[in-house]
């Protein structure tokens, strides 16, 4: 059974160390806090950091001098990062973890069902990352080249972070009609979610409708005319929309 230290107390790393407080094939050392100034003792096989990006090679750094021979794995969740961003020592491995899933709070449940990103140069991380991620419930691990980390991350940006950006957009139009904003986001969730759901399991371009698909010019006009006035932040969103959907060839429904 891996022994295993988390440092950081970011939401992804404590949802990890919920999981693995729970988890048959993992045994949770110690979580400590990455602001510390000098680590403890860490006698664990595997040690996950778990903070902000910019922060990673310099806790690494400490955390490897730390650490006990036992060590044999260093982990860190950043997404965009490659795994030799970490601290080096003889016979220990590098490796890049990221779980495919946002933690609004701390929750191990949120690590069920879900994918990971591992990337590393080492073929024996990559198969403790399969590992790890069955252990916690997790559906599997998608594997990528160092290189591609940057767009592949871009591609999460869109998958969580821009699709939460929209819904702050419908909040602020929904204001501007005088509207409350929670109500017509209860009101505009099942367009949302039928919408998700199509997308989600048929080609997107497929299943785009409305009036980018119609090529109806004389109603994206009105709909370019209101955003400027309401909100020229928006606007902007709604023309970048615009300019990639209208090159999408979309049959017209």
């Amino acid at each position: 059974m891996d022994h295993i230290t988390i440092i950081g107390k970011s939401r992804a790393g404590t949802s990890i160390a919920k999981a693995l407080q729970i988890s048959p094939n993992a045994k949770l050392s110690a979580h400590i806090s990455a602001r510390i100034k000098k680590y403890p003792l860490i006698n664990s096989e595997i040690i996950i950091i778990a903070t902000k990006d910019d922060q990673i090679a310099a806790v690494s750094k400490k955390a490897v001098a730390a650490a006990s021979k036992k060590l044999r794995l260093i982990v860190h969740l950043a997404g965009s990062l490659p795994s030799t961003i970490l601290s080096t020592r003889p016979g220990v491995a590098r490796l890049t973890l990221h779980p495919i899933q946002t933690f609004p709070v701390p929750s191990g449940h949120l690590l069920r069902d879900i994918y990971w990103m591992a990337s590393s140069d080492d073929r024996e991380a990559i198969r403790w990352s399969s590992k790890f991620v069955k252990g916690l419930g997790g559906n599997g691990v998608i594997i990528l080249k160092s290189e591609s980390l940057p767009l592949y991350h871009a591609m999460t940006v869109f998958g969580s972070n821009f699709i939460t950006l929209l819904f702050s957009a419908i909040e602020e139009m929904a204001s501007t009609l005088g509207q409350n904003p929670k109500k017509m986001k209860a009101v505009m969730r099942s367009l949302a979610e039928q919408s998700l759901q199509n997308a989600l399991t048929k080609p997107a371009k497929s299943v785009l409708s409305g009036p980018i698909v119609r090529k109806d010019f004389a109603t994206i006009q009105k709909h370019q005319r209101a955003l400027k006035s309401a909100s020229p932040r928006i606007q902007a969103i709604y023309k970048a929309f615009l300019d990639y959907g209208v090159t999408l060839g979309t049959p017209k429904r």
